[in-house]
Formats: structure tokens, C-alpha cells, sequence
């Protein structure tokens, strides 16, 4: 396809991000979008979108592709800060309990400029 020519419709091109884009009559669409509304037998929501279970943009293998709702994602991310910031907190506990436990072993107090 020549530069500034349109491309036909079932032209396929891969972006520099690793997604693959097919020509349809309505404009470029992720082949992974295509393929999960032919699975499903409609076109998706636009509270839906598809992504891969394996996280492999190459692996177009219908079974790899799963439709998720907007916003569920955020979610999870959201829970995974929460859950790596608790992480953090609870080691710093037990870092503080451990030095806790040897002043009181060696019988020092807590002083106020610690």
C-alpha cells in the first residue's frame, strides 16, 4: 500500500505498541476487539472492551481473548495499591515491634526523641 492511498477494507497493520489494527468499513479496529465480538455474536458495549488473558498481544487465539467492563480494571488496580501500601505498613510494624521487643529485652526505655 502506497503511502497516502487509502487501504482496503481487511487490511491488516501492526502498531509500534504490538497491536494488531484490521481495515473495517467503519475505520481501524484491534484484531483482538474483532475477534471477541465475533465470539460473542455482536459488536461490544461501550462499557466493554477485550484484552488478553496471557497478556501476549501476539496470541490472537480466540480462547486468549476476554471482554471486561470499564472500570473493573481500575478496581483492581486500585486494590493492588491498597494491597502492596498495606504490605509496606505491616512490614514497618514488624520492623518497629522487632525493635520494641530488643530495647525491652536489653531493658531500655522509649524516649521521646526517637
Amino acid at each position: 500500500m502506497a503511502r497516502g492511498s487509502a487501504a482496503a477494507v481487511g487490511t491488516e497493520r501492526v502498531s509500534p505498541n504490538g497491536y494488531r489494527y484490521r481495515k473495517t468499513e467503519d475505520g481501524w479496529e484491534t484484531v483482538h476487539r474483532l475477534l471477541a465480538e465475533a465470539k460473542l455474536g455482536r459488536k461490544l458495549n461501550n462499557n466493554e472492551f477485550a484484552t488478553f488473558r496471557d497478556g501476549d498481544k501476539t496470541n490472537l487465539d480466540p480462547d486468549n481473548i476476554t471482554v471486561r467492563l470499564r472500570g473493573r480494571t481500575s478496581l483492581r488496580r486500585r486494590l493492588a495499591l491498597v494491597e502492596s501500601r498495606l504490605a509496606e505498613f505491616t512490614a514497618e510494624r514488624d520492623h518497629l515491634m522487632e525493635q520494641i521487643r530488643i530495647r525491652d529485652s536489653l531493658g531500655a526505655s522509649d524516649s521521646l526523641d526517637d
